[in-house]
């Protein structure tokens, strides 16, 4: 009997052992979080939304679009999540370990704003299925853009704003006006302008 009480008593402190080292004081679970938790593997980009200057990460691979900004901390007003599909696709969005409510916009391949959601909340619920999906019916996107939430009343964003991408062939020529002047049958004339 004794024998009997002392294996269940080790295998009891086993498991609380094994709970209480996976499980932080959040409640999220460290295993997870070490697989989802680094940011800095994301490529990093400034794009421009309307009027508005933002440092991005950008989300280019199935699994960076899977991670997102699951278990990250707010952002700042001026930092988001950039998402770029291989192909323009229905960009669905969900919320389960999320600790920060965001303001979501869909964008087609010309910058134009398709769809946008407010003051998303992160999802609380234990169960990941039964966390709601945000367009998930909507038309198929070539971007997607996640930001804190009250970035989109923040800074007056609307379906008239428009998504600017720098031009990668010009690397830090990005900002710049270049105007192309032709002046003969053979010639061009490059003026840069800073802008």
């Amino acid at each position: 009997m004794k024998k009997t009480i002392l294996i269940l008593t080790l295998v009891v402190w086993l498991v609380a052992i094994f709970f209480v080292r996976g499980v932080n004081a959040d409640g999220i679970d460290n295993t997870k979080l070490t697989a989802y938790s680094n940011l800095n593997d994301f490529p990093i980009r400034e794009i421009m939304l309307g009027n508005v200057s933002l440092t991005v990460k950008v989300a280019d691979t199935q699994d960076r679009m899977e991670q997102g900004l699951q278990f990250s901390n707010p952002l700042p007003y001026d930092e988001g999540m950039f998402f770029i599909p291989q192909n323009p696709q229905v960009l669905s969005m969900w919320m389960p370990n999320m600790k920060f409510a965001l303001d979501m916009i869909w964008f087609d391949s010309n910058g134009n704003i398709q769809h946008i959601e407010k003051n998303v909340p992160p999802c609380t619920s234990l169960e990941q299925s039964l966390c709601p999906i945000y367009n998930k019916n909507g038309q198929p996107s070539q971007y997607a853009l996640e930001v804190t939430s009250g970035f989109v009343d923040k800074y007056n964003i609307s379906m008239n704003s428009k998504l600017v991408l720098p031009i990668p062939e010009f690397g830090t020529m990005a900002g710049k006006i270049i105007t192309i002047s032709l002046i003969g049958p053979l010639m061009m004339k490059i003026k840069i302008e800073n802008r």
